[in-house]
C-alpha cells in the first residue's frame, strides 16, 4: 500500500490519473547492484508470496550454476547499470564511476534498449525526439545536430565515453543504450559539451548468448535487417558479432538511403577481475543529401529591410507540398546531392581490479572518418515585396569533403577507501592524450543554364541559378569545380584530471573535481577568390568580416590552456530521495565545434565558455519508478554568432529552464517515459558587425536560436496480455505524443517555425518464445509540421503518417 500511495501522489503532481488502484501492485524486482552505498534489492521472478510458509531447512547442496564471464554488479566497459526495462538506476558514464542516480548531481536522460526498440529508434534523431530539452536541427542534411539548453552542436557525441566528433548520421544497430548528460561535464569529456554531451553505450562481448535477427519493412519503401549473435567460447573468451543492412527512400522527391555496418568484438579474460576487449567497426551510410525549404516572409536584414520590423513580422516556412525537393535533380542527381561516410572505428579496452581494490582502465580509439557531401538547396528566402510567391529565387550548391582522423587514448585510476564507518571516499586520477587531424575542401557548384544554352561554366557567373518558387526542383547540368576552401587543422590535446566522491554520511554526498586542458590547435588554410565576374561585393564583404581570401597557405597556431572545475552537493533525506545543487564549467576553443574555421580575428578570441547552474531532485518512488526534475542557468560567453555567411565576433547568451521526468513501471503492466522541458535562451550583449553600414541585429533581447520555450513527450507501453486471457509479454500496445513549441531558426528572429504535436503508436505480439513482431506508426493523425532547421532558408518539414513492421527471431 505505500508504495501505491507514492505512485498516486507523484503522478498527481505531473496531472495524471489511473483509473485502478488494484492494478497497482509492485513489479517483481531484479537484484540490482549499482555501486555506491546505495541499498542492494531483492528480487524474486515470481511474484511475492501472500503468505509466509513453514519448512524445514533443505540440506546444502553444491551450486550447479556457471559462473558469470562478467561478476554480477559490474558493467564491462561502463555505461548504465541496474537496467529494468526503461529505467536504469546508475551509470558510471557521469562520474566514471559506477554511481547510483540518486547520487549524481545532474540532470541525465538514459534511453535504454528496450525502450529504443519498443518506438522503434534506429537513429540518434529518432532517439533523441522524447528527450526534454534537447532539439534535434537540421544539420544541413548530412550529419547529426542537435541543440542541448540552447547551444548548438554537431561535435558533442561519444561513444563508450570517447569523443566521436565527426559530422555524419549515427545508426543505433549496435547499441545497448543511448545516455544524454545535460550541463557542461568538461571534467569527465573534455572541451565543449556546453549544453550537455551525448553518449552512445555499445554491445560488448559479456559472454551472454544471444542470436537475434530483426528485419523492419514499412513506409517509403524501408527494408532493414540487423543481427546480433554472441556467446562465451569459454570461461575466458567471449566473441559478439552485430551486423546491419538497409536500403530505403523517404517521403521527400529524391531522397534514398543505403547503410550498413559490421562491428565483431572479442573480450579476452586472462583473470577474473581482468578483461581486454577488442572491437572494430566499418560504418557506412550514402544518402541524398536534402537541407528542406526556405522561409517566405517580408524580407530580411541582407535584402536591406528594416531589421526591427522583420522580426515583428517574422517569415515562415515554405508552404509547398512537404515532399517538394528544393535543387537540382537532373539525371546526374545522385552526383549533385548526396552525402557518404565512411567510419572505420577500432577500439581496445582494458580493465583490472587488483586485490587490494584498485581499478585500472585504459582505453584507446582509432578512428577513420571519411565524409564527402555535395548539395545544392535554396540559397535565400522568399521574398514577399518582391513579388508574388510564384516568383524567382535562389538555387546554389557546394561539394564539401571533411575527412578526420582521431586518435586517444584515456588511463583512469579509481579506488574507493572508507576512511570512517560513515565517511567513504571514491577517488578518481586519469589522464587523455589524443590526435586530430581534419581536413574541409570546398568546391561551389557551376551550372549549365538556358541564358548559355546549358553550357557549364565556372566564371563566377552561374555559381547560384534562379528557379520557381513554386516549381523549386531544377534540372540543369552542373559540376563542382569552382575550388574556394582548402583548410587543415592538426590537434594535440592532454587532459588530466581528479575528482572524489565523498559520502559524508549516509545522508550527505560531495562530488568535487578539477580538469587541466591543454589544446594545441594548428591551422593552414587556403581560401581563393571568386573567378572572374563574380560580385566583388561579396568577396570584399567576406574580407571585411575577416575571412581568409585570396591567402595561400596561411598558418595559424592557437595554444589554449584551461582548468575545468565540477562541485557537486546531495543531500539524501532518505534512501529513496535525493536534493542537489551542482556548479560546472566548461570551454571551446574560439575556432568553431569542428576546428576548421580559424581566423586571425577569431584566435584572438578568448575561448568560449560555459557556466552552468543547477538544483534538483530525484526521488525513487517506487523501486521501478524514477521522478527526476531540475532547475538550471546556462551562461555562455564569447560564443561565435553565425547568420548567414556573416559572423558577429562575439555575443554572451543565457539559458534558463527547468525539465521534469518520470521514467520506468507504474504498474507491472505499464511502464512510461515522461519528460517536459520549459527554457528561455536570450542574447545578452554582443559585438556589432566591423562595417557599420550593416544593421546591428544581434543585440540584447533577442531568442537563440533553436530554443522551444516548451517541450512535452509522454511514451507508453501497456501489456494487455491478462485482458485476453494470454501470459504477460504477450500483447502490447504503445502510444506516444511529441510536443514543441515555436521556435526560431536563426539568432536575428527573422523567421519562425510553428510548434507542433505529433502522436505516435505502436503494437507487440511475442507470437512464440522466439518469434515477435511489432508495429509502430509516426504521425498517427497526420499532422502537418516543420521537424527541423538549419537556419532561415534550411527548414525540414516533418515526416507524414508512417508505419512500420518489425519481425525478431531470437533463437
Amino acid at each position: 500500500m505505500k508504495n501505491w500511495e507514492r505512485v498516486r501522489a507523484s503522478i498527481f503532481v505531473i496531472a495524471f490519473l489511473s483509473a485502478d488502484p488494484s492494478a497497482y501492485a509492485q513489479q517483481a524486482l531484479p537484484r540490482i547492484d549499482v555501486g555506491g552505498r546505495k541499498k542492494t534489492v531483492a528480487h524474486s521472478s515470481t511474484p511475492r508470496a501472500t503468505h509466509a510458509v513453514n519448512a524445514a531447512p533443505a540440506p546444502a547442496v553444491p551450486s550447479l550454476e556457471p559462473t558469470p564471464f562478467v561478476p554480477q554488479g559490474q558493467t564491462l566497459g561502463g555505461g548504465p547499470s541496474g537496467v529494468v526495462g526503461y529505467v536504469a538506476h546508475g551509470t558510471s558514464t557521469a562520474t566514471k564511476t559506477n554511481t547510483p542516480i540518486l547520487d549524481i548531481p545532474q540532470s541525465i536522460t538514459i534511453l535504454t534498449k528496450q525502450q529504443l526498440e519498443d518506438r522503434g529508434s534506429f537513429s540518434i534523431q529518432q532517439a533523441l525526439t522524447y528527450v526534454p530539452g534537447v532539439t534535434v536541427t537540421g544539420g544541413e542534411g548530412n550529419k547529426d545536430a542537435i541543440t542541448i539548453r540552447g547551444q548548438n552542436t554537431s561535435a558533442d557525441f561519444f561513444r563508450d565515453g570517447v569523443r566521436d566528433d565527426a559530422e555524419y548520421y549515427r545508426d543505433l544497430y549496435n547499441i545497448k543504450a543511448v545516455e544524454v548528460l545535460k550541463g557542461p561535464s568538461a571534467l569527465i569529456f573534455g572541451r565543449g559539451g556546453g549544453g550537455g554531451i551525448v553518449n552512445r553505450v555499445t554491445k560488448k562481448a559479456d559472454g551472454e548468448t544471444i542470436r537475434d535477427i530483426q528485419t523492419s519493412f514499412g513506409s517509403f519503401g524501408r527494408k532493414r535487417v540487423t543481427i546480433d549473435f554472441g556467446q562465451a567460447v569459454s570461461d575466458t573468451l567471449a566473441v559478439r558479432l552485430n551486423a546491419l543492412y538497409e536500403n530505403s527512400y523517404g517521403f521527400r522527391n529524391f531522397f534514398q538511403l543505403e547503410r550498413y555496418g559490421v562491428n565483431p568484438t572479442i573480450t579476452w579474460k586472462p583473470q577474473q577481475n581482468t578483461f581486454i576487449t577488442f572491437s572494430y567497426e566499418h560504418f557506412h551510410d550514402l544518402r541524398t543529401n536534402d537541407r528542406g525549404v526556405p522561409s517566405v516572409g517580408l524580407g530580411s536584414y541582407l535584402d536591406g529591410f528594416p531589421i526591427g520590423l522583420a522580426s515583428s513580422y517574422p517569415g515562415y516556412p515554405a508552404f509547398t507540398p512537404n515532399y517538394t525537393f528544393f535543387g537540382d535533380a537532373n539525371p546526374e542527381a545522385k552526383k549533385n546531392n548526396y552525402s557518404k561516410a565512411d567510419v572505420n572505428w577500432v577500439d581496445l579496452y582494458f580493465e583490472h581490479k587488483t586485490d587490494f581494490g584498485l581499478e585500472i582502465r585504459n582505453h584507446t580509439v582509432y578512428a577513420n572518418y571519411q565524409k564527402r557531401y555535395a548539395n545544392t538547396f535554396p540559397g535565400e528566402n522568399v521574398l514577399l515585396f518582391e513579388g508574388p510567391p510564384g516568383g524567382q529565387m535562389e538555387i546554389e550548391g557546394y561539394l564539401h569533403n571533411t575527412p578526420r582522423r582521431n586518435l586517444f587514448n584515456q588511463t583512469d585510476l579509481i579506488y574507493r577507501w572508507q576512511m570512517t564507518p560513515e565517511i567513504q571516499h571514491t577517488f578518481l586520477v586519469g589522464a587523455e592524450v589524443g590526435n586530430q587531424k581534419s581536413a574541409s575542401e570546398r568546391n561551389l557548384s557551376c551550372f549549365g543554364t538556358p541564358d548559355n544554352n546549358f553550357a557549364i561554366t565556372c566564371d563566377g557567373s552561374a555559381v547560384a541559378v534562379d528557379a520557381p518558387f513554386l516549381a523549386p526542383t531544377i534540372y540543369y547540368p552542373m559540376i563542382y569545380g569552382d575550388g574556394r576552401e582548402r583548410r587543415y587543422t592538426n590537434l594535440m590535446l592532454a587532459s588530466g584530471y581528479v575528482q572524489d566522491q565523498i559520502a559524508i554520511t549516509k545522508h550527505i554526498d560531495v562530488i568535487a573535481g578539477v580538469r587541466f586542458d591543454r589544446f594545441d590547435l594548428n591551422f593552414r588554410g587556403a581560401d581563393f577568390p571568386l573567378p572572374p565576374g563574380a560580385d566583388p561585393a561579396g568577396q570584399a564583404a567576406e574580407q571585411a568580416e575577416g575571412e581568409i581570401v585570396d591567402t595561400i597557405n596561411q598558418t595559424i597556431r592557437n595554444v589554449t590552456n584551461k582548468l575545468s572545475p565540477r562541485l557537486g552537493l546531495v543531500v539524501k533525506p532518505n534512501e529513496d530521495l535525493s536534493f542537489y545543487g551542482a556548479y560546472s564549467r566548461s570551454f571551446l576553443p574560439a575556432s568553431s565545434d569542428q576546428f576548421v574555421v580559424l581566423t586571425p580575428s577569431l584566435a584572438a578570441l578568448a575561448p568560449q565558455g560555459f557556466q552552468n547552474f543547477e538544483v534538483g531532485m530525484k526521488y525513487q518512488i517506487t523501486p521501478l519508478l524514477l521522478l527526476t526534475a531540475a532547475l538550471y542557468q546556462l551562461n555562455r560567453t564569447n560564443q561565435p554568432v553565425t547568420v548567414n555567411a556573416f559572423n558577429a565576433v562575439a555575443a554572451n547568451t543565457r539559458t534558463r529552464g527547468g525539465e521534469i521526468g518520470l521514467v520506468g513501471f507504474v504498474t507491472d503492466q505499464w511502464q512510461v517515459s515522461l519528460g517536459y522541458g520549459h527554457q528561455s535562451g536570450r542574447v545578452l550583449s554582443a559585438n556589432a558587425f566591423p562595417d557599420p553600414a550593416d544593421p546591428f541585429l544581434i543585440f540584447p533581447g533577442k531568442v537563440t536560436p533553436n530554443v522551444p520555450r516548451d517541450t512535452f513527450s509522454f511514451w507508453n507501453k501497456y501489456d494487455v496480455s491478462p485482458f485476453f486471457g494470454d501470459r504477460p509479454g504477450v500483447l502490447g500496445l504503445g502510444a506516444g505524443v511529441i510536443y514543441n513549441a515555436k521556435f526560431y531558426p536563426a539568432i536575428d528572429n527573422a523567421v519562425v517555425v510553428p510548434g507542433y504535436a505529433r502522436m505516435d503508436a505502436a503494437a507487440f505480439w511475442k507470437i512464440t518464445d522466439a518469434i515477435s513482431a511489432q508495429l509502430n506508426v509516426e504521425n498517427l493523425l497526420g499532422a502537418r509540421y516543420f521537424a527541423a532547421a538549419n537556419n532561415n532558408n534550411n527548414i525540414m518539414p516533418g515526416a507524414p503518417r508512417s508505419a512500420f513492421v518489425t519481425l525478431n527471431a531470437k533463437f
